[in-house]
Formats: C-alpha cells, sequence, structure tokens
C-alpha cells in the first residue's frame, strides 16, 4: 500500500507540478554554459543569456564562445574535414535533442512511465529521496530513473541511459532551488555518448528576476 501510494503521490506530482514550476522560470534570465568534449577535450565552450519569451519559448542570446576551428584550406584534407566537421556538430546537435526529448515528456509518456515505474523511499547522507524507475520510455531498452525530495516532492536528480545511433548514451541532471522559495531549476546536465567519445556538459547559473518590462 505505501509503494502504490508513492506511485500515485509522484505521477500526480509530476504531471501537475511542472507547469507552475516552468511558469515561474518565466519570471527569470539567467546565464547557460555549455561545454562540448571529445574524447575528454574540450573541442567548444558557449556562453549565453536565457530566457523564456510571451509564448513560452526558450530564447538564447550569445555572450561568448570558442571560435570555428582551423580547418584545412585546399583539396581532398579540405572536403575531408569539413565532412568530419559537419558530422561532429549534426551529432552534437542531435545528442542534445535526444536529452531534451526526455525532458519535455508528455503527460500521457509520463503516464506509461509511472504505470510500470519501481518506487521506492531512498535514504543519503544529507537528503530524503522518492526514487522511481522506470524502462522503455521513449526507446525500447532505455532506462529512466528519477530522485524526488520525500518531503517537499521538489526533483532533484534524472538518470537516463538510452541509444543514439546504436551506441549507449547517459545522461545525467541535477536540478536545484532559487533562494526564497524560488522554482527549481536544472543546474547541471550531462550527456555521455558512446563511452566518452562525445560529452556535452551544460550548467545554468546567476538566475535574476525579470521586471514586466524585459519580458517577451
Amino acid at each position: 500500500m505505501k509503494t502504490l501510494f508513492l506511485i500515485v503521490g509522484l505521477g500526480a506530482l509530476m504531471s501537475v507540478a511542472a507547469r507552475p514550476n516552468t511558469l515561474a522560470l518565466r519570471e527569470y534570465q539567467w546565464k547557460q554554459r555549455t561545454e562540448v568534449q571529445r574524447k575528454g577535450e574540450t573541442k567548444n565552450v558557449q556562453l549565453a543569456l536565457v530566457r523564456f519569451d510571451n509564448n513560452g519559448r526558450i530564447q538564447t542570446t550569445p555572450i561568448s564562445g570558442t571560435p570555428e576551428p582551423d580547418l584545412p584550406k585546399f583539396g581532398l584534407r579540405k572536403r575531408i574535414a569539413e565532412k568530419k566537421f559537419k558530422e561532429f556538430k549534426e551529432t552534437v546537435q542531435q545528442l542534445g535533442d535526444l536529452a531534451r526529448s526526455y525532458g519535455e515528456l508528455s503527460p500521457e509518456q509520463m503516464q506509461r512511465f509511472m504505470a510500470t515505474a519501481s518506487v521506492k523511499p531512498e535514504l543519503t547522507m544529507h537528503e530524503q529521496l522518492i526514487r522511481a524507475e522506470g524502462h522503455n520510455v521513449l526507446h525500447t531498452g532505455d532506462t529512466m530513473t528519477v530522485w524526488l525530495d520525500a518531503t517537499t516532492r521538489k526533483q532533484r536528480r534524472i538518470e537516463i541511459e538510452t541509444f543514439f545511433d546504436g551506441k549507449p548514451a547517459r545522461i545525467f541532471s541535477d536540478f536545484r532551488d532559487l533562494p526564497q522559495g524560488g522554482p527549481t531549476f536544472m543546474a547541471y546536465s550531462r550527456v555521455n555518448y558512446d563511452e566518452g567519445a562525445i560529452t556535452i556538459i551544460t550548467e545554468n547559473f546567476d538566475h535574476t528576476r525579470l521586471s514586466s518590462g524585459f519580458r517577451g
């Protein structure tokens, strides 16, 4: 009975509480740092200013970034280098889309997740959590695990094990609360693809509340 109560409570929370939290985040803008690594070596770092527009869509304004790499300028080497660089950029973009797809589950997909999820309390040195683990969430063979604070029911972590182009992809996201009762936000996210062949690290920080004149 206790497990059933956790499943019902968690499902209700994840489907209902997400919208008010997102609406509260629309009152803020923040900085976002994205780092792309290839086999452990940093290839690109971008810093942007992020906020929602009046239609609830995320808007990013670049602040600074790593310049494009110097590629060979002539002949076959040029064509090969350009092809590899284009494929690398496309893979990074697709991995970002994959991570976002798990963060934007529809109510129906979330209901399917909760219908089969294994839910149990979990105690760490610093937190009392509720842990829910489900399988086949978006793709056959994937696993998604969600941790919520057992007291506040706020989201704390998500781990996803899935596949892209036949190779393993692992997504980890850490969530925090803004001060003074502010909304929960994703503070850190890491996408690890093909055993570290590509890693994407995203950090959100420096949130500031917008005045009404700056929204939209």
